[in-house]
């Protein structure tokens, strides 16, 4: 995926997206013990399976 007209040096240059993932931090840490991740990674999903926070309700009740 590609963002365009981003001016961020880092963040978002390396966008990664599911469909579904167990859990986007997960995968994140995955990366890292793999030596695999990049300075400024990104992973979205549509749907985290083990999510710490599933819905974007669970957080507004919090």
């Amino acid at each position: 995926m590609e963002l365009k007209n981003l001016k961020t040096n880092y963040l978002g240059k390396n966008v990664s997206f599911y469909e579904s993932i167990d859990s986007t931090q997960l995968e994140i840490w995955r990366r890292i013990e793999n030596k695999t991740i990049k300075n400024g990674d990104l992973v979205l999903t549509q749907i985290q399976t083990k999510g710490i926070r599933n819905t974007w309700e669970s957080v507004a009740h919090r």
